[in-house]
Order: C-alpha cells, then structure tokens, then sequence
C-alpha cells in the first residue's frame, strides 16, 4: 500500500513507518513475526527484515518474554493492553518504553496483535525531574510555614508584634501578637491609624503622633516607650519601632514597625529605681546615726560626769542631790540609747566584728537569767528559767552579743507583760540548730503588728503607754543574730502572749570539744 505526497508521488507504506522512531511491529497468533519497522534495529541491533517469520520470545529473550507474557495473552484475549517496561538495547543503554499491544480482528477472531512500543525515557526523566521539584517545592513550602509558625511563636514568648501602614488607603496589617497585646479578634477589622488614639493614654498618642511625624518628615527610624491600654484593660508599657518605606518615585508610602511589651521591664527597673532610692536613703540615715551619736557621746560623759560629782558633794542638800541623781539616771539612759544607735548603725553597714569562741550557752543564760529574774520578781512576774542539770551546748559565736540579744529579749518580755503574769526561758537542739525561745503572756501582737515588728524605732504604739524603750532593741538584735549566721523569729497572738525564738546554726556538744582543732 502506499500513501500520495504532496506533489501527487507515491510514499510506499513500508518507507513512512520506518521513519517513525517507536517499534511497529505485527505478531500473530503463533507470535511469529509478520511485519518490523527499521526502528527495532535501533532497539535491539537487528534487521527488521530478518525479524519476519522469528518468535517475539526469541526476540525478547525469556526473562523479558515472561514479563510480557501476560500482556500478550491479554491483547490475543481480545483486549487492548497498555504498560511500561525498561528495554535494554544493544549499546548497554536501557530504556524507558511504553507499549501498546492492540488486538487484530478478523470477523470476530483475533488472528494477531500490532505491537507499538514508544521510547518514553525523556518524558520519564522530566516527569521526575517535575516529581522532584514538586517534592522540593512542597519541602519549601513547609519550611516557610515552619519558619512562619516559629516567628509567630517567636514574637509571642518575645512579646513582640509587627505593624504595616499603607498611607494612601490609609489600611493597617499587623500580626497576631500585636493583634493579642491590644485584645484584637485575628479575624476582626483593623482600626484606621487616627482611631488608634484609643489604645494609648492621651500623652502617649500625641508622643507616638510627634514620632511618627517625625520619621515621616525626616526619613530617620523612630523608637520610643508608651503607655497603652492591654487587651485586659490594665495600662502597660511598650517600645515602639517605626520606619518609613518609599515608592519608586521615592515618596513615602508606607510606614512600618515593631512593638514590644516591655511593662515587666519597666516594673523592674522602678523596683531597682526604689530599691536604690530606699538603699541611698539607708546608707544616709546610717551615717547621720553614727555621727549623731559619737556627737552626743561628749556631752553625755559631761553631764554624767559632773551629775555623779554632784551627788558626792557634801555641801548639796538632799533635795540637790536627788536632782543630780536624776540627771544621772537620764544621762545612763541617754548614753544607752547612743550605744544602741552606734551599734544598729554598725549593724546596717556590717562594720561589727564577730567574735568566733566556744560559748556554752546554757551557762551565759544562767547569767542572763538571774539579772531578768530580780526585775521579774519586782514587777510580780513569775519567771520560769532552765532546768536543773541543763546540758553544756557550745555555740561557735561571739558571746558578748549573743547575751546582748537574750538580754533585750528577756527585758522586753519583763516590759511588756502584766503583773501577775509569766516569763520563761528555755534552750533546745534540733539537729545542727540551737533554738533559745523567750515566751510571755504579754499583750500579744496583731498580724498587723508583726509585719513591723523588726522595723527601727517602730514601737508599735507602746511609746503612748509610758513604758520605756527606743524601739531599736528587736531590729538591732535581729541584725547580730543574722550577722552570726542565725536568725530570730516570733510568733505572737493577741491576749495570749508572744515567743522569740533564736535560732542558731552549727552548734558544738561537750562530747564533741576534744574532737575540735584548736587554735
């Protein structure tokens, strides 16, 4: 059969399917070969001629001819078969081909199949190639919601929103945080900057109005720390960055920028402001107390000096002299009240040495004991000391100011506590700590009154009662227990009475001195 060109010439069938580069092939039932174009020469190196009359399993060789064996059978079963394979050919190149093997009928028999076997190898490789830059896109795309969901995250733990602002239509974008810090629905509208106005005190909107003026006339960044309105309707403080952005023709187009809530920040810094503050104000009132009192110590000695002078004089009067003994007596309290000033203000600013001895507590509170007991048995107080046989606890600490402390507390007691009440003492071990406890049946202390009760020169309303004192003995006495590594704790309830409690660390039993190193 043969085809006409264009010039009215004929083309001989057999010429024109071999210029197609797919395999034309006709088997028959006996899957013998009947008809080969030129292009199964270039596939397996053979002359299609030659093919005519050979089995297609020879052709195939058995491990491709069982492979395409149930295509095969389908397509002389009578159904159109279509599949993939890789064909090897003669120069080692493997290909990627498709086949299509269509059934040939005749009056209703099929009497062979044509087989048309297209090398598909480039669309394969593209269709990876697509396949691949597919995968990757997608891997890209993750990536950047990754990134998108780690900034958000991100701006939420930091607190910290982006803004835009499109000028000429006058729209605003801003990110979830942003939309968070002032109380925004994500899916809401945005206000328009002037309605902005409402998320700021007053002097913080005009502050952010010069700013941004500023940046938009100038072109230089802006950051300033406002007050605004939080989503739950507390004020905070943020920090806010801005900065223009220009057209092509250069004009100012868009302005954008950051916030950051910085209330904590600013809470922190007013804290250290006023812990500062209150530190400076500490440091002068120590200082004004220690000169105050080395002050009044030289006019003091004089008046005690020449008091105690007029009371030896024999020529005064006894009337004069009771006189003198009184200036003296107040002299003796003046001076005391110096020597605690001194020793507070020495406290505060931890100028106090600390001796370190082997002191046996129970025999230095035997001394205390017997100096608060005769002012207990004046007042009709009844005063519960030690134990008879109280064992020998050493305490590594200085002495002298350990019985300042118990002193102090032991005459407070005495002070506040009515006649006919109790005082006791008493001294215990818990594990490495000493606890010497003070407890009265006093008036008691208020919660109110507790929280103060360690403040200098607080007295908590006693100096109305007429008792004495300058209300610097707790808070002094706290300040030594502390600088021996210790401290003093009270528990009180009103009408009941109150407990001062000393606790010391590291304490040292009798059986354990021959085991210490000395000196």
């Amino acid at each position: 059969m043969n085809v006409s060109r264009s010039d009215g010439s004929l083309l001989p069938i057999r010429r024109m399917v071999d210029h197609v580069p797919a395999m034309l092939a006709y088997w028959d039932r006996n899957l013998q070969c009947r008809f080969a174009n030129f292009a199964y020469e270039r596939w397996f190196g053979v002359d299609p001629d030659s093919l005519v009359g050979t089995s297609i399993k020879d052709l195939l060789g058995p491990e491709l001819f069982a492979l395409d064996e149930p295509y095969i059978r389908g397509a002389l079963g009578g159904t159109e078969q279509q599949f993939e394979r890789v064909v090897p050919g003669p120069d080692g190149v493997r290909r990627q081909s498709l086949a299509t093997y269509v059934p040939d009928m005749v009056n209703g028999q099929v009497v062979g199949f044509i087989a048309h076997v297209a090398d598909v190898t480039k669309l394969k490789v593209a269709e990876a190639a697509l396949r691949m830059e597919a995968v990757q896109r997608e891997a890209a795309l993750e990536q950047l919601r990754r990134s998108e969901a780690t900034l958000v995250e991100a701006q939420r733990l930091g607190g910290v929103g982006n803004w835009e602002w499109d000028m000429p239509t006058d729209t605003m974008v801003w990110s979830a945080q942003m939309q968070r810090m002032f109380g925004r629905a994500p899916s809401g509208s945005l206000p328009a900057f002037a309605d902005q106005a409402m998320l700021y005190p007053k002097a913080s909107w005009e502050r952010l109005q010069a700013a941004i003026s500023e940046t938009v006339s100038l072109g230089a960044p802006h950051v300033v720390e406002l007050e605004y309105i939080r989503a739950d309707g507390e004020l905070g403080w943020l920090e806010a960055h801005g900065e223009v952005v220009r057209g092509e023709a250069g004009a100012v187009t868009q302005l954008r920028g950051t916030v950051q809530d910085i209330t904590w920040r600013h809470h922190v810094e007013e804290g250290r402001l006023k812990v500062a503050t209150a530190e400076a104000a500490s440091r002068n009132k120590t200082q004004m107390l220690s000169r105050v009192s080395h002050e009044l110590r030289t006019p003091l000695n004089a008046i005690m000096g020449f008091a105690q002078l007029l009371t030896l004089d024999d020529a005064l009067d006894p009337k004069h002299r009771r006189w003198a003994s009184t200036i003296a007596g107040a002299g003796q309290h003046m001076l005391e009240l110096v020597d605690e000033l001194l020793d507070f203000a020495s406290a505060e600013a931890g100028r106090i040495g600390m001796q370190r001895t082997e002191t046996d507590v129970a025999a230095m509170l035997q001394e205390s004991i017997s100096q608060a007991t005769a002012a207990a048995g004046v007042k009709g107080i009844a005063f519960s000391g030690l134990p008879a046989g109280q064992a020998v606890v050493l305490f590594r600490g200085d002495r002298k100011r350990l019985k300042q402390v118990v002193d102090n507390l032991l005459s407070n007691a005495i002070k506040y506590t009515a006649t006919g009440g109790e005082v006791a003492v008493a001294l215990t071990e818990t594990g490495n700590e000493i606890n010497i406890a003070v407890r009265d049946t006093g008036l008691g202390l208020s919660p109110e009154q507790l929280e103060k009760i360690f403040t200098p020169f607080e007295r908590l309303g006693a100096e109305m009662s007429g008792v004495p004192g300058t209300g610097l003995g707790l808070s002094l006495s706290k300040a030594l227990v502390e600088l021996m590594g210790g401290h003093l704790r009270v528990e009180s309830r009103p009408g009941v009475g109150s407990t001062f409690t000393v606790a010391l660390g590291r304490t040292l039993r009798s059986d354990e001195v021959a085991q210490e190193p000395g000196p």
